[in-house]
Parts: structure tokens; C-alpha cells; sequence
């Protein structure tokens, strides 16, 4: 029986026992659960919240995403909190009661960091110290964010400690790193700098951690990813195979992230957006808007030609086989950019970073023009009046269509993109109130204290099945590291 803090799915007879599987068969499934979490179910939401996407007028599978009227009824975020606690969590402890491998421990435990840094930035607070006991505790407590980031770090800095004293060659299947330890201390790495900054804001005495990881600048190269697709049936890329395959078309692109990328003469933008079918130009929707508002310079409601698809060329090879992005070096690249200019006092030292970054995402996406893109007046780092601001947004715009989730989390956390003053109705009237790729209030908005989505409500499956799940909290509430 699989059974994770609070679900019970019965053992299905077809399935293999779990203890006639090896821990170098069952380590895939766990690499593969977390990355379909993260690149499926929260890549789609969160490509709302973050202002990427919005629902398509002709379509209406979205419109709860778009106007924010999600409740925990709605069960957004179940079917990745059941595979990630009875899936990916539950196999990890598992495993590690049939490897005693010091590296094999290590991947497992920052396979673990990742996980519950996922529930934690979406939930602010998930089970943790009484999670995983099985039968023996079926409705455990749920522990504060701060708990459950702190004891995933301290799990990662045992792990490498063990590692370190007793080195040896990793034994499971690696889809990610093909067992390169170098790669996996990089990521362990480069998952500590990303939980300090988040952390920063509540507790700043994480400075000296943060400073030390980039002088060490001991990261991983390239991106951390699966890049195992094909177009065989149930081995296409996570969100295609679900959003995708059956042609719906739901996602069209916001009126933010058009607006800056055309602003800053992006060459990326054709990589996710496709020009409208009707005027040949690249326009976002407003947010939330599609029900209410009319096709920009027109007097008719919206229609799916009107406004820009949501493309990177989803239906031909390259969309079914692309690869799925835990974390990219343009990521990375930002967040030590950002570490230097905000605590290091090294701006030419922040300055390559922030190239650095975007000459990767270019790479990453297969898109040509860099150096004339890093000479734009608003991209160019030498005449930026707000520094920080710019490492902000041209991060924001390198998440993009990469790695949603995250996207979501730094906006939480800087609070760039910016919030418009002026709602969607007043900037659809006047144009010259907006600042491009702004954020925007949606026009339709379902959260009781407005604004912008804050956190993922805790899964209705928790709810009936665990009785120490926290009572609810609005969406508008911020997680535990989001106190700006």
C-alpha cells in the first residue's frame, strides 16, 4: 500500500510491490513525478498568476484561473500534492531503505529539498516533521513553511556532509545528471541560494550564507532538466501531453508580458506567442477581461483572432519533445546577479551575471540576436536607472514559458513586475496610464481582498482525509517569505 501524510490509494494488483523494486528502477519515478508536477499542473496556474497566460474568449476551461474565482473546492492543486506526497515522497523514503550509497542519498535528499520547496511556495505550509509515518500516523500536523525550509536544508547540508566523508559512485538511473556528482552538489547549490533569497526578507541573518555560495560559485552547469520526450503515446512532454494534445487551445497570451517584450523589442517573444490571426500583430489579452471587454480598436467582443495564442510551436515536434525545466541557468544567473549588486557591492560582477543570464535563456529557447538585444536602451545595463529593477524583469521574462512556477514565487517575492494603479478596464479606455509589463488587477477578480494571487489554497483532498489540516485561507494571503 502506497500511502503518503494523508492520502490511502489502494495497492493496485497490476503494479509491482514496491519491495521487489531495486532503488535504481524506483529513482526515475521520482525524478519524473517531480518534474510533471512542476512543468504540468503548476506550470499551468501559475502561468496565470504570473500574467503569462489568459483564457482564450472562445474557450472556458481556464476562466477560474484567469478571474482568480479558484476556491479550495476547485482542487487546483490536488493532483500534484497527491503525487508528490504519495508518489514522489513516499518512493524516496522507500528507496532509501535499500541504499545505504552516500551519493544516492544525497540526490534523494535534494529531490526532497525540491519537493517540499514546491508545496511550501505554493501553500506556505505543508506536513513535514509527522509527513511519510504511513499507517502509523494518517493525519499528521502541518508545519509553517519556515519549519519545512529549514529542515530540508539542514537534510541537504547532512547528506553532502555524509557524502563527503564517504565518497562514492552514485548507483541509480539518472535522467537528469547521468550520476555526474559535480552536477548534483551544483544543484544542491544552487537550490540553497534560492531558498536564502527567498528567505532573506524574513530572516537577513541568511546574508553571509548567500555571499558565500557565490564566491564559492560552486553551481551547476547548464540547465537541470528531462530531456527525455518523444511523440510515442505517454512519453510526450509533460505540458503538452496535458494541455495540448487534443488541440483545445485554451492559452492566450496577457496583455503584460506582450507589452514588455514588444516595449523592449524582444526577439523572444515569437518563441511562446504567436501573432494574432487576425490583425498579424502581437496582442495580449487583458487580464480577466475576456467576458467583459472588447477586441482592442474595435467595438466587438473578444475572438480567439483577436488576441495572441500561446504557441513555442506546440503542435509539431519541437513542442512534443521539449524539454521539461526544474531550474535554468538563466535562473541561476539572475539570482547571483542578484546577490552581487544587493549584498556583494560588485556591480561589474552583477552586471556579467545579468548578461550571463539572458545570453543562456537565448541559448536555452534557440533564439539569435543577443548582443543586439543587450544594447537596447531598456535592456541595456549601463543605462539602467534601477538596476535591481531590470534584473527583476528581464528575469521575469526568462521564466517565461520555462519554468512558470518559479516565475510565480520570485514575483511573490520582489513584487516585480510592479502592480498597475489603473485596473484593466482604465488601461483597455487610456493606454498612456500603463507602464509596459506591469502587472495588472484582473477585470474579473474572485479574491476577497483583491489584488493579485498570493498563495494555492490547500487541497480538498487534505481536507477530508486529514483533520489537522489548517483551517483556510484566502488566495490574497501571503506565504510564510512573501512579508514585503
Amino acid at each position: 500500500m502506497f500511502t503518503s501524510c494523508d492520502l490511502d490509494i489502494n495497492e493496485d494488483p497490476n503494479y509491482p510491490q514496491s519491495g521487489t523494486i531495486t532503488a535504481d528502477l524506483m529513482f526515475p519515478a521520482v525524478q519524473n513525478a517531480i518534474v510533471a508536477v512542476s512543468c504540468d499542473v503548476m506550470f499551468n496556474y501559475a502561468g496565470f498568476f504570473a500574467q503569462y497566460f489568459d483564457q482564450m474568449p472562445g474557450a472556458n476551461q481556464f476562466n477560474e484561473l484567469a478571474e482568480l474565482t479558484i476556491t479550495e473546492s476547485s482542487q487546483t492543486i490536488d493532483g500534484a500534492y497527491s503525487r508528490l506526497f504519495s508518489g514522489a515522497l513516499t518512493d524516496i523514503e522507500d528507496i532509501k531503505t535499500k541504499t545505504s550509497n552516500t551519493a544516492d542519498l544525497f540526490a534523494l535528499a535534494v529531490m526532497r529539498a525540491v519537493a517540499f520547496q514546491l508545496l511550501v511556495d505554493n501553500m506556505s505550509d505543508c506536513p513535514y516533521t509527522e509527513a511519510l509515518q504511513g499507517s502509523s500516523n494518517p493525519a499528521p500536523k502541518w508545519d509553517d513553511g519556515e519549519i519545512v525550509y529549514n529542515g530540508v536544508l539542514a537534510e541537504l547540508d547532512a547528506a553532502e556532509q555524509a557524502y563527503n566523508e564517504k565518497t562514492e559512485n552514485m548507483t541509480m538511473t539518472d535522467m537528469m545528471f547521468n550520476k555526474d556528482m559535480k552536477q548534483w552538489i551544483g544543484y544542491a547549490n544552487a537550490l540553497r541560494l534560492r531558498m536564502y533569497m527567498r528567505m532573506y526578507d524574513k530572516d537577513n541573518s541568511v546574508k553571509a550564507k548567500i555571499v558565500s555560495l557565490v564566491n564559492d560559485n560552486d553551481f551547476f552547469d547548464g540547465n537541470v532538466m528531462l530531456d527525455i520526450y518523444s511523440n510515442d503515446a505517454g512519453n510526450r512532454s509533460p505540458f503538452y501531453a496535458s494541455y495540448y494534445a487534443l488541440g483545445t487551445g485554451n492559452h492566450c497570451a496577457a496583455h503584460p508580458i506582450v507589452s514588455y517584450m514588444s516595449a523592449t523589442n524582444d526577439p523572444r517573444i515569437e518563441y511562446a506567442i504567436s501573432k494574432t490571426t487576425g490583425s498579424g500583430e502581437y496582442v495580449g489579452q487583458m487580464t480577466g477581461a475576456k467576458a467583459d471587454m472588447k477586441g482592442f480598436g474595435t467595438n466587438k467582443t473578444w475572438e480567439n483572432k483577436d488576441v495572441s495564442a500561446i504557441n513555442y510551436l506546440l503542435f509539431d515536434e519541437s513542442g512534443i519533445t521539449r524539454p521539461a525545466y526544474l531550474y535554468t541557468q538563466a535562473n541561476l544567473q539572475f539570482l547571483i546577479a542578484e546577490a552581487k549588486y544587493r549584498f556583494m557591492n560588485d556591480e561589474n560582477g552583477a552586471k556579467a551575471a545579468y548578461e550571463a543570464a539572458i545570453v543562456a535563456d537565448f541559448n536555452a529557447r534557440g533564439i539569435t540576436g543577443v548582443g543586439t538585444f543587450l544594447s537596447g536602451s531598456n535592456v541595456d545595463w549601463d543605462v539602467a536607472t534601477d538596476k535591481l529593477n531590470l534584473i527583476y524583469m528581464q528575469k521575469w521574462v526568462a521564466l517565461f514559458y520555462m519554468d512558470n512556477m518559479e516565475a510565480w514565487s520570485e514575483i511573490r517575492r520582489t513584487d516585480v513586475p510592479s502592480l498597475s494603479r489603473y485596473t484593466g478596464k482604465e488601461i483597455y479606455e487610456d493606454a498612456s496610464v500603463y507602464n509596459a509589463g506591469e502587472m495588472i488587477v484582473p477585470y474579473r477578480n474572485g479574491l476577497e481582498a483583491g489584488g493579485l494571487m498570493k498563495r494555492m489554497f490547500y487541497p480538498q483532498t487534505a481536507r477530508n482525509l486529514n483533520k489537522n489540516t489548517p483551517a483556510m485561507k484566502p488566495g490574497s494571503t501571503p506565504v510564510w517569505w512573501d512579508v514585503k
